[in-house]
């Protein structure tokens, strides 16, 4: 009997089978588990990132409204069903370093790790977004030259920036973290005429002049042989055609008229270039005062940095076309408004803006070419290389201040001209080119998307 126990190990064989398959059932389980703990792990780290996102571009700061749209975010998006019961989902928005975080924290149900009475795992995730433009200062270098009213550019360009400022303003407290300005240059930029006694400006006194002259006048002048002719003229280097009714005309006989003529010389607000090199620096502007010059004509007042957007949406469709093309001056007082120092002064510091992580930018628009260069005070030679070269040195010098710019060529077809913005831009990526106004109003676009562009940090 006993010889015959120790010789039959069926029983034996299965008990000790049945033994050893517990833990190997436990190793498979916790196998099993651990994978579908990992696709679970990146569901909800999924979830995380794209709800993170969703909050903070929804502009939202009151914490509850987050909570709610974080909340529909994931809940739409069925990112928690394989969790057992809710999960806990938290919100937090750093308005102190411009942040936005979403944690969700949950269990799972285990399948075979519960032989071992293991029934639940931990699983969750974690997200923040960096506002990466913490803070942002934004100068609007604008053409609002003569061109500018040819095929619809100054309609599409007020269109463009209009639909800038509602992506910038929504995407960011205006209140403390955006600050717009507008610079509308032509040949010249207009500072404002009550700027003109500042301790920064220097313009001469207006004053007239009396002369005896004469001159003839045509009294009896008839026309005859008046047709349609095709004209061709250039208005800014834009090239135009139109249809003009003209006369041939008899002038007849000339009247003498002689008497006193007055010549009235005046400030409109325009403000020409300091001596090369300061036209490309703002730097020493109480020593080195900025010149006023008379008799010239210039477009809208700059408006400084503000966080007001109705007053920036009324600025941008009060403008006008008026005069040629400089872009120097526009961008050495974009550059001008983005300093913390006169003659504008209401910029934060680098060193604010450093610490907000935030950052300054420019945005350069124009239609064309340089068409008029600095002739010092004034702007009226017409040396193109010459203003292209101040242009990029301009640009080159600003750049060096830690301004971003951005440049958009609109409905330019010049080699030079493209190369000099391209080029004037922080990188290729920062220079756009438009055809039309709807890629205009896609280049606006794209640049505010930039600066208001969210990151995933965790």
């Amino acid at each position: 009997m006993h010889n015959k126990f120790w010789q039959n190990t069926k029983g034996n064989t299965a008990t000790m089978f049945a033994l050893a398959a517990v833990p190997l059932l436990l190793g498979a389980g916790v196998a099993i588990d651990m994978a579908r703990s990992g696709n679970v792990q990146t569901i909800l780290q999924g979830a995380a990132d794209a709800a993170a996102l969703a909050g903070a571009s929804s502009g939202e700061t009151n914490i509850a409204a987050l909570q709610v749209i974080v909340d529909d975010f994931i809940a739409s998006n069925k990112a928690t069903d394989s969790l057992n019961g809710p999960a806990v989902v938290t919100p937090v928005l750093d308005t102190t370093n411009r942040t936005f975080s979403v944690k969700i924290e949950g269990k799972f149900k285990t399948s075979l790790m519960a032989i071992a009475g293991i029934t639940e795992m931990n699983a969750g995730a974690f997200a923040e977004v960096g506002l990466a433009s913490q803070a942002l200062e934004v100068a609007l270098v604008l053409d609002n030259t003569a061109s500018m009213n040819s095929a619809g550019r100054l309609p599409a360009l007020k269109t463009a920036a209009n639909a800038l400022l509602d992506t910038l303003f929504d995407g960011l407290d205006a209140s403390t973290y955006l600050k717009v300005g507008i610079v509308p240059f032509g040949d010249y930029v207009n500072i404002g005429m009550g700027n003109r006694s500042q301790n920064w400006m220097d313009v001469p006194d207006n004053y007239s002049t009396t002369a005896y002259s004469c001159w003839d006048s045509y009294p009896n002048a008839t026309s005859y042989n008046c047709r349609d002719e095709t004209v061709t003229s250039n208005n800014d280097g834009v090239i135009t055609t139109s249809v003009q009714n003209v006369c041939d005309w008899n002038y007849g006989a000339p009247q003498s008229n002689c008497g006193n003529y007055t010549s009235n010389y005046s400030w409109n607000g325009c403000v020409g270039s300091r001596n090369s090199p300061m036209d490309a620096s703002i730097a020493n502007p109480i020593t080195n005062k900025y010149p006023g010059v008379l008799n010239v004509g210039c477009p809208s007042e700059i408006t400084d940095l503000t966080d007001d957007k109705s007053d920036l949406e009324t600025k941008i469709n009060a403008m006008v076309g008026v005069g040629n093309t400089y872009i120097a001056p526009g961008v050495l007082w974009g550059w001008n408004l983005l300093a913390d120092a006169k003659p504008y002064d209401t910029a934060k510091s680098k060193g604010w803006m450093n610490a907000k992580g935030g950052r300054k930018a420019m945005i350069v628009m124009t239609d064309g070419a340089n068409t008029k260069s600095a002739s010092y005070p004034s702007h009226e030679d017409y040396n193109v290389n010459t203003a292209n070269a101040k242009t990029l040195e301009v640009c080159t010098a600003a750049k060096a201040d830690d301004v971003v710019i951005y440049t958009v060529a609109f409905m330019v077809t010049e080699a030079a001209a493209l190369t000099n913005l391209q080029n004037c831009a922080s990188s290729a990526g920062n220079a756009f080119s438009a055809d039309d106004p709807a890629a205009l109003l896609q280049a606006f676009e794209d640049i505010a998307s930039q600066l208001v562009a969210m990151r995933l940090t965790k």
